[in-house]
């Protein structure tokens, strides 16, 4: 199994390495890791328990971290200062009629845990599914990878060599280690970008972000010294929301895995308290509403610069014929049913510009 750990790879083999991780047999992945820094890689891919030392590995695992071999090492990996340009054919998708029963349901009994005092936050989620009508799995990936608002957010793919996978522009990061030095974020509360003046005084949002923030904190505080900023608005080009961040001085460096299980999933995403009966409420909604196991799962990559890991939402996932577009909203206290499902189709309206596809 042969690693290249080139900056850039030799012209020649540039196009040719680009277009098999995005669209040949073997699979692929990219994951954007810095201001015009990418990391891409070709299948095939041996998956491991561990990333070896020195060597570029992605990290895959579904929502509830079940796979004890979460590392893939590919076939070949470089890392590139812009991914494959999109081209131009077309994408389209015959979106399957959404009804909002289902979702209702559980926003009910999420709402009794909330009213009980079982939990503090939930976060519900519900895909719209479709079928391909023009397009395939690497039109979506390069769209991703090009999308216009890249620099604000984190855009990645992932293929496996059984015509399974997802593609998205995701705005949160699980975090960044770079050495002792560890970065993260607390993103939580959402709106359209014309609502901004409303949506900075809005006492539902800032609760629930509040939540998801002081959480991680907390969570935060068993590694080193915490740094946090303050709430602000980060806008992604039709959407907004508040966002804090965080950097830890780690007082030791540790395992990757220790990370992702400590961190995942992330308030935003999860429930809280984080406990595994209230954990097992949430897989048990998730699969009741048909969720991608592996949305709002953690996906990323380690190279020489560190380990960059993302929470993968705001993209598609796919298997032969089949997309599917989840989005999640995290219910608090005062949440109602019509606000919650505008929520929901706010983000899946973004992945839909941003992809090109109708809204």
């Amino acid at each position: 199994m042969t690693l290249l750990f080139l900056p850039t790879p030799p012209p020649s083999s540039t196009a040719e390495l680009a277009a098999s991780a995005l669209g040949g047999a073997d699979g692929g992945a990219c994951l954007r890791v810095g201001p015009g820094r990418w990391i891409m890689a070709c299948g095939p891919f041996r998956r491991a328990a561990a990333a070896p030392p020195g060597e570029i590995a992605f990290y895959r695992n579904d929502f509830a971290l079940s796979s004890p071999e979460p590392w893939f090492l590919p076939s070949a990996a470089w890392e590139t200062d812009a991914p494959p340009a999109a081209a131009p054919e077309p994408l389209a998708v015959a979106w399957d009629p959404l009804a909002r029963d289902g979702f209702a349901a559980e926003l009910e009994a999420v709402l009794a845990g909330l009213g009980d005092g079982r939990w503090r936050k939930a976060v519900l989620a519900v895909p719209e599914t479709g079928r391909l009508t023009a397009g395939g799995a690497a039109t979506i990936a390069r769209r991703a990878l090009n999308h216009r608002e890249a620099h604000l957010c984190w855009p990645y793919v992932f293929r496996d060599s059984n015509g399974h996978g997802c593609a998205g522009m995701t705005p949160e990061t699980l975090f960044t280690l770079r050495g002792r030095h560890l970065q993260t974020m607390a993103l939580a509360g959402t709106a359209r970008t014309a609502e901004q003046d409303d949506f900075e005084h809005d006492a539902k949002q800032i609760r629930e972000h509040e939540i998801v923030a002081d959480s991680l904190r907390m969570r935060l505080a068993a590694w080193g010294s915490v740094r946090s900023g303050p709430r602000e608005v980060l806008n992604i080009g039709g959407l907004i929301h508040f966002i804090t961040r965080f950097e830890v001085a780690l007082e030791k460096i540790p395992e990757p895995a220790e990370l992702v299980r400590a961190l995942h999933p992330t308030p935003a995403m999860g429930i809280l308290p984080r406990s595994a009966e209230n954990l097992a409420a949430l897989h048990a909604w998730r699969r009741q509403l048909g969720v991608p196991e592996t949305f709002g799962a953690p996906f990323g990559v380690q190279w020489s610069g560190g380990i960059q890991m993302v929470v993968t939402i705001r993209g598609l996932w796919w298997i032969p014929d089949r997309i599917l577009l989840p989005a999640g909203c995290g219910i608090v206290e005062g949440s109602a049913l019509d606000r919650e499902w505008r929520e929901l189709g706010l983000k899946r309206r973004w992945v839909k510009q941003a992809f090109g596809l109708d809204a």
